[in-house]
C-alpha cells in the first residue's frame, strides 16, 4: 500500500508542477522585438519568472519531502519541469543557434539541488514535529 501512495504522491506533485509552470512561464519563450528597437530582441522570460518559479517548485519540493522524502520530490517536481524545459527552449525561436540543450545541463544541476534541498527540509521538519509531540 505505501508504494501506491508514493507513486500517487509523485503523480500530484507532477500536475501540481505543470500548473505552476503553466500559470509562472509565458507559454512562447521566442525572442520579441523590443518596443523602441525593431532590430533589438528580448526573451520574453524575465527574473521574476524564475524568481516565482523557484519559489513554488521548492514549496512543492519541500511537501512531498514532508510527506513521502526527497526521492518523491526529485521524481514528482524535478522530472516535469525539466521536461517543460527542455520542450520551452527546443521550440522557441531565437536568433542565431538555438542552444536548449547547452541550457539544459546547466539547468538540471540547479533544479536538482533545489529540489533535493528543498525536499530535505521538507523531510526534517517533519522529523522535527514528530520529535517534538
Amino acid at each position: 500500500m505505501r508504494p501506491l501512495r508514493t507513486v500517487a504522491l509523485a503523480v500530484v506533485l507532477g500536475v501540481a508542477t505543470v500548473a505552476l509552470w503553466w500559470l509562472v512561464f509565458p507559454p512562447d519563450w521566442s525572442v520579441e522585438p523590443e518596443p523602441g528597437d525593431p532590430f533589438a530582441y528580448a526573451s520574453p522570460i524575465t527574473s521574476q519568472h524564475w524568481t516565482s518559479a523557484a519559489i513554488g517548485l521548492a514549496v512543492l519540493a519541500a511537501a512531498g519531502g514532508y510527506a513521502r522524502g526527497v526521492l518523491t520530490a526529485l521524481v514528482g517536481v524535478t522530472l516535469p519541469a525539466f521536461a517543460l524545459f527542455c520542450i520551452h527552449s527546443a521550440t522557441a525561436d531565437v536568433i542565431g543557434a538555438n542552444m536548449w540543450v547547452a541550457g539544459a545541463l546547466f539547468f538540471a544541476p540547479v533544479l536538482t539541488a533545489v529540489t533535493a534541498g528543498a525536499a530535505a527540509l521538507g523531510r526534517l521538519a517533519r522529523r522535527h514535529i514528530a520529535r517534538t509531540q
